[in-house]
């Protein structure tokens, strides 16, 4: 796994439709309305927010890279070329980006900082200086050994079984075990840093991080589904995100089911109307019962999408060509109706 290879999956799912920059966007996270819509439109949910510290400069040096070795030409928007789509390759990665946005970070400090803890106590060392420096982190693991009854050795013991089933029942890799393992420190035992991992991998430290965050989806996805887990989901809490709408499109959705229009919405937010409609969208991407009926009928869903299916695009503009009768947020919301319906 590299980073290139994901950065062209994403390139060929948007069918040179988008610019780089709208890809970075999604890399990040960003929560704008064209980025959301974004990776509804073109399935690119797993990647959402992969890289929410992604520098301009490593993802500018990424695209040149790619150009160089013709994978890839970009003339305002990126293409991948036969070259490149022949480079894509079948890999059928485990991200959940949409769900964790950069959390699953945050589960792996916890578990370092706990196993190192736990293996310290074991052996009767209370001064340590703990390998997580964040406050919040180390305020987390507190408050969790506090909450828990069983002697250290147990739990310790426990905390150990769960992990090994995790790792196993999740099927994660030999490789993202090892590099999931060499991440954690104990008493006289320090984790490998990326670039110790690199040198004994001989991978790039991109890869190997790429791998972890993997390793770290897969297993928070495995404790989420799983009740035989009661520590590790202890130590997931908080990490998977509970609500998927912005702030703002959340108090857009509070006035819409008090039976407000969108018109009426703009008016009493003191919103651009097409900010308020960026919202709608977001509603009708990620609200199960968002009744998208009061918009657009079933007819003119068929409508858009024959021609979708027709001219090979989801280009708005192309397709207002199509149906002129139909407003540009009719046509982002049957998009959206679509592409999850099918």
């Amino acid at each position: 796994m590299s980073f290139d290879s994901i950065l062209l999956t994403i390139f060929q799912r948007l069918h040179g439709e988008r610019s780089a920059q709208g890809v970075y966007h999604i890399l990040r996270g960003k929560r704008s309305g064209q980025t959301l819509q974004d990776v509804e439109y073109y399935q690119v949910k797993s990647y959402y927010a992969l890289l929410p510290q992604l520098s301009s400069s490593e993802f500018q040096q990424a695209l040149e890279r790619m150009v160089a070795d013709g994978l890839i030409y970009i003339d305002k928007l990126v293409y991948v070329t036969a070259k490149g789509q022949m480079a894509t390759g079948s890999e059928m990665w485990r991200f959940n980006g949409w769900d964790y946005r950069g959390r699953e970070r945050e589960f792996g400090r916890r578990l370092a900082l706990i196993v190192q803890t736990l293996s310290n106590l074991r052996r009767g060392e209370t001064m340590f200086m703990p390998i997580q420096k964040e406050l919040p982190t180390q305020q987390f693991v507190k408050g969790f050994l506090r909450n828990q009854s069983k002697p250290m050795n147990t739990l310790s013991i426990s905390l150990q079984k769960e992990l090994e089933h995790a790792l196993t029942d999740a099927q994660v890799p030999e490789l993202q075990c090892t590099i999931v393992i060499g991440r954690l420190s104990g008493n006289r035992l320090t984790a490998f840093t990326w670039e110790q991992m690199a040198e004994s991998l001989n991978m790039p430290i991109r890869s190997i991080q790429l791998y972890y965050l993997e390793a770290l989806h897969m297993l928070l996805d495995f404790i989420h589904q799983q009740r035989n887990t009661p520590l590790l989901k202890e130590l997931a809490a908080g990490c998977r995100v509970d609500t998927y709408l912005t702030q703002s499109a959340e108090r857009t959705r509070k006035l819409f089911e008090r039976g407000y229009t969108v018109e009426q919405i703009s008016s009493l937010r003191n919103l651009k109307l097409s900010t308020i409609e960026d919202h709608f969208i977001e509603m009708a991407a990620n609200v199960e019962s968002f009744p998208y009926e009061e918009f657009v009928t079933n007819e003119q869903i068929d409508q858009v999408w024959r021609h979708v299916e027709q001219i090979q695009t989801k280009r708005l503009r192309v397709l207002k060509e199509q149906c002129p009768e139909l407003t540009y947020f009719q046509l982002r919301l049957i998009i959206i109706i679509g592409r999850r319906e099918s």
